[in-house]
């Protein structure tokens, strides 16, 4: 009954009332081999004779949203009746198909909408959560394996995109309490508190930024500056706008941000090819401008504690209890970042830029600019409210937080959560001088372009690292892998640590890997009593080395969308980038570590939980540095153990 295709391995049958006044019976679609095509055909009744065709180039994902002549369909039907319109349509033969309008018409449509990675994700996380739930890890923790169950369905969720990645963020807050693992109160406390707000000021001020185009003006002016003359010298250019813009901006913003930019640019240059070779040299260039923006957005994020989530998770992690501030983070981050752009530019250069000649047209560039208009008020207060929260960032621990300064001890309370706030308030009062009767960044303009999921995503790591505390599951993963980590020096943890959290964060989100990582090696820290940021420091850095797939990172998706970037380019600069980020960065993390934070000290007394450690007069001699004190990991049963292997009965000290 179906016309005869060659080409076609699947066919849908639709069914439509009335078609250019004609009575149909049914209509016929065949969907070609490559699933990017169909055509469809409907014949009159009683005549027999072709009245509609029609082929158009369409994913069968948007079949039912963009073809509005096909009212109703269901996909498999070899006898489709008229229906009226609107109603869902019924088989002639019931028995062969077996439709109804309940459960399995639900998971049809279900599975119709989405890939299926994402029905494998939810089946094998579901499975897991049940598997784990029935294991018994240890007596001694009867919630671990509860916790356990729930960090697995949660990173499977993540790993796969099951749900938008915000929404599998509040997975904690509704087990938690269910599980026995912590109360509704607890759980909730975890998604906001002072780092979200550190985020939320500092996106509300680079919003103001984009808001009054001032990053295009940046930009363009650098363009400008250096010329477009040399192909090299633009890509380095692009590079670099990128790097310091998301410094400051989020980094998927500046890709979006530069993209359009670059692409007048390849453009221009693509329309003075002529030759094979000249062509070749084109898309070398094109290739090699979109990956210098991708990787330098990623880079630039590294340097700063806003730059990129990974960083203000580590930041709200309650074992560290604010020892990361926003000058302490850029001491010890801005030299590895600038280590891999530079390895990120050669490499990139090696790759794809080397024997490319070109000439660029600087009047795209030019006519941009120009289209900005003169540098205006808007402008101008919004560089001095970022310049003000970046000077508040730069002595808010050596001037705002010292009493013998400020002459006021209360001001010791104060972090670069209330920095970032202060700065970003000043927006809404600062009024508009393009938009008259409004202010810089009207209220609906961040409300509307805020990254809320960000922030819930943070929230979600937190919650699973509180759960994690409170189900002991850290004390348990903590004694598995303690004999392990205790055999390995600082410096082969770190490279081990880069390595692996480089491999995973390919394959998934950095937050989301931030969020599984970061609690497992803190766990691991404080079972061995090292220091908590020997781990961390390394594992958050890698979280942001994704360079070579485009769905590790959004500005690698950003410059993949525009289909001149293949993955094959993005995989073999990327697989370089990370074998050296790895092998170099590396030495220089586990020096910066030990220079800014001290890691190679002994276990800090910040980092004391009460649950898991107890801080003990005991003298002796801990990483080669004699003390008066230290920590003892608690043990249960009234003991304890200390750095050096010793055991003591602490039942009755405080």
């Amino acid at each position: 009954s179906w016309p005869t295709a060659p080409s076609a391995d699947k066919a849908v049958r639709f069914a439509e009332p009335e078609a250019k006044g004609t009575d149909l019976e049914d209509i016929a679609v065949r969907v070609s081999s490559d699933d990017s095509q169909f055509d469809a055909t409907g014949s009159a009744a009683g005549e027999g004779k072709s009245v509609v065709s029609e082929t158009t180039t369409l994913t069968p994902m948007s079949m039912r949203s963009k073809v509005s002549r096909f009212q109703s369909w269901r996909p498999g039907f070899i006898g489709a009746q008229r229906a009226p319109l609107g109603e869902r349509i019924l088989p002639k033969n019931s028995q062969n198909f077996g439709r109804t309008y309940g459960i399995r018409s639900f998971f049809e449509d279900w599975l119709e909408t989405n890939p299926p990675s994402k029905a494998f994700g939810l089946i094998v996380g579901i499975i897991l959560y049940f598997v784990c739930i029935t294991l018994e890890l240890d007596e001694a923790y009867p919630k671990a394996n509860d916790m356990l169950a729930l960090t697995v369905l949660v990173s499977i969720f993540w790993i796969f995109e099951v749900l938008p990645l915000p929404a599998t963020a509040l997975i904690p807050v509704v087990l938690m309490p269910f599980s026995g693992i912590s109360s509704s109160t607890v759980a909730s406390t975890s998604y906001w508190g002072w780092v979200q707000m550190l985020f939320l000021g500092a996106f509300l001020v680079d919003i103001a930024v984009e808001h009054v185009d001032l990053h295009k003006r940046i930009a363009l002016k650098v363009l400008l500056k250096v010329g477009v003359k040399r192909p090299w010298v633009v890509v380095l250019a692009f590079m670099m706008i990128s790097y310091f813009l998301s410094m400051w901006c989020s980094n998927t913003a500046t890709a979006v941000m530069l993209v359009p930019f670059a692409t007048g640019l390849i453009e221009s240059a693509a329309s003075t090819c002529e030759g094979e070779a000249a062509r070749a040299s084109s898309r070398k260039f094109a290739v090699s401008v979109l990956l210098a923006i991708a990787y330098g957005s990623s880079c630039g994020g590294m340097a700063t504690l806003i730059g990129t989530p990974p960083n203000g998770v580590l930041a709200g992690l309650d074992v560290v209890k604010g020892q990361i501030g926003a000058i302490e983070w850029f001491r010890f981050a801005f030299p590895v970042s600038v280590l891999v752009v530079a390895i990120a530019f050669l490499t990139i250069c090696f790759c794809s830029l080397r024997g490319v000649s070109l000439e660029l047209d600087e009047a795209v560039v030019r006519s941009a600019h120009r289209d900005l208009g003169p540098f205006n008020r808007d402008e101008m207060f919004v560089a001095i409210i970022q310049l003000l929260q970046f000077a508040g960032f730069l002595i808010r621990a050596d001037v705002i937080n010292e009493p013998d300064i400020t002459g006021s001890a209360d001001l010791k309370g104060v972090n670069d959560a209330t920095i970032a706030c202060a700065a970003a308030a000043l927006l809404f009062v600062v009024p508009s001088e393009k938009r008259l009767g409004e202010v810089l960044l009207p209220w609906e303009v961040a409300e509307e372009r805020v990254p809320w999921g960000v922030l819930l995503l943070m929230g979600g790591g937190f919650a699973i690292a509180q759960g994690f505390q409170d189900s002991k599951l850290t004390k348990f993963i903590g004694e598995k892998l303690a004999s392990g980590a205790a055999s390995l020096s600082r410096f082969t943890l770190t490279y081990m640590i880069v390595a692996a959290v480089c491999l995973l964060t390919e394959v998934t989100s950095n937050t989301a890997t931030a969020n599984i990582i970061l609690p497992i090696l803190m766990a691991v820290a404080q079972e061995n009593l090292l220091h908590p940021l020997a781990m961390a420091l390394p594992a958050t850095l890698a979280c942001s080395f994704a360079f070579m797939l485009p769905a590790a990172t959004p500005p690698n998706s950003v410059v993949f969308a525009t289909g001149l970037v293949r993955i094959s380019d993005m995989v073999k600069a990327g697989v370089i980038i990370n074998i050296l980020a790895v092998v170099a960065t590396s030495a220089l993390v586990y020096y910066m570590a030990g220079e800014v934070f001290d890691v190679a000290g002994p276990f800090p007394r910040w980092a004391c939980l009460k649950k898991a450690c107890l801080w003990v007069d005991r003298a002796g001699e801990v990483s080669g540095m004699a003390v008066e004190s230290q920590a003892c990991a608690l043990m249960g049963h009234g003991l304890c153990k200390f750095r050096d292997g010793y055991i003591m009965n602490v039942t009755g000290l405080a």
